[in-house]
């Protein structure tokens, strides 16, 4: 037993010297040196241009003139216009009803001889004044009294007159009142009567907007400001340009009016400022143009307010800045530079750039995580030349070695 365990003892002991002999005889493999990927980036050669901003801003189409019709008289309405109904238009002075107008034209007749009556009162006061003027000059002495003139009386009499000239006037408007009549040129929003239907004064009859002109509410950044001209008292014809994008029947429109005028304070829920933009004619209803699309509203367009223009600034995409005031331009067509800049406005996807940058500097426009100086980075279309080059060194080493073998 004590034999056979020396036997196996001395049997490991020697495999155990066999393998470590084995592993110090194998020679060391060939140390390579460690090779750093370069950074792939895309650059742009940067050149200053003249550039006018743009100021965004979105909102609805609302009518200028946005009324609600009154029944200024009482009655039935006993005829009704084929337009006055929802969404049709009307033009200014177009009759929409009539109110049952036979008691309003017994009031003017009424008011028409209460003013005849009147008038003849006043004639018959003023012959008796000139009678009496002349028989006191006939038989009295010194001034004649207004009493003896008949004065009083005569006064009277003009004041009937007057006064039945004023129900006269007040029956005739009434009268007038009966034709209910659109007031501008309008769109018919809603309506709250029809016919036979009574109504008494003060009743709300119908909602109208006016179709002249539309505006749009356009809310601002108080920072965007400072790129706009924005029409004030000292110079009200400085309207900028505004281009409107919304949708019609599914497909994307485009419409343009002007900035006339901001609301003047800054809204206390978002502390924005409200400019706003004016479209002349929004249904075409004037010019008649053809293949014109109606700026309906309600519509909810975007905005580009043309602002202010720049000479000499560099346009960048916004993912080229970092640090908030440092580009990187590319040097000896593989090393990095952080340069600073000075901006002239950042928007969502493109900064400007006032100083710091020369035109035809190479400005790398990909994203580089933790950029320094220095940094070995690779430029777009630079990689098929290394890659031509690699191959074409590798096959004079497979040449040279297949001739030695």
């Amino acid at each position: 037993m004590t034999k056979r365990i020396l036997v196996g003892s001395a049997i490991l002991i020697a495999t155990i010297v066999i393998i470590v002999g084995l592993v110090s005889m194998k020679p060391e493999p060939p140390k390579k040196k460690p090779f750093v990927q370069a950074i792939v980036v895309d650059t742009k050669a940067v050149e200053a241009q003249d550039v006018q901003f743009i100021v965004d801003s979105q909102g609805p189409v609302l009518p200028v003139e946005n009324s609600t019709l009154v029944a200024e008289v009482s009655g039935r309405i006993t005829d009704v216009s084929d337009n006055f109904r929802v969404g049709a238009f009307v033009e200014k002075g177009e009759v929409l009803f009539t109110i049952d107008p036979a008691n309003y034209v017994a009031n003017v007749r009424s008011a028409e001889a209460a003013l005849a009556q009147a008038q003849a009162t006043y004639q018959d006061a003023k012959a008796r004044t000139e009678q009496a003027r002349k028989d006191w000059k006939k038989i009295g002495k010194g001034e004649p009294s207004d009493l003896v003139l008949r004065l009083p009386q005569l006064k009277q009499a003009e004041a009937a007159v007057q006064s039945a000239e004023a129900d006269l006037m007040r029956a005739r408007r009434d009268l007038d009142r009966t034709k209910v009549k659109a007031n501008f040129d309008a769109l018919i929003q809603s309506k709250m009567v029809g016919l036979g239907q009574f109504v008494n004064v003060g009743s709300q009859v119908a909602t109208v907007y006016g179709t002249e002109y539309a505006e749009v509410r356009l809310p601002v950044p108080d920072q965007e400001l400072a790129f706009l001209d924005v029409p004030d008292i000292d110079n009200p014809q400085q309207q900028p340009a505004v281009r409107l994008v919304g949708t019609y029947a599914g497909k994307e429109q485009i419409w343009f009016g002007k900035l006339v005028r901001t609301e003047g304070v800054v809204e206390q829920t978002n502390r924005l400022t409200y400019l706003v933009a004016q479209i002349a004619d929004p249904y075409n209803l004037e010019n008649k143009r053809d293949n014109s699309t109606p700026l309906r509203f309600g519509t909810f367009v975007r905005a580009e307010i043309a602002g202010k223009e720049r000479e000499g600034l560099i346009a960048l995409p916004r993912q080229a800045l970092y640090f908030g005031n440092t580009v990187l331009i590319l040097e000896n067509e593989s090393e990095v530079r952080l340069q600073e800049v000075t901006l002239a406005r950042t928007e969502a996807n493109t900064i400007y750039i006032d100083s710091g940058l020369q035109s035809g500097d190479e400005v790398i426009v990909t994203p580089v995580h933790n950029p320094v100086n220095g940094m070995k980075v690779q430029k777009v279309g630079s990689q098929a030349k290394t890659s031509t080059a690699n191959n074409n060194d590798t096959a004079l080493n497979t040449s040279a070695d297949t001739a030695k073998q």
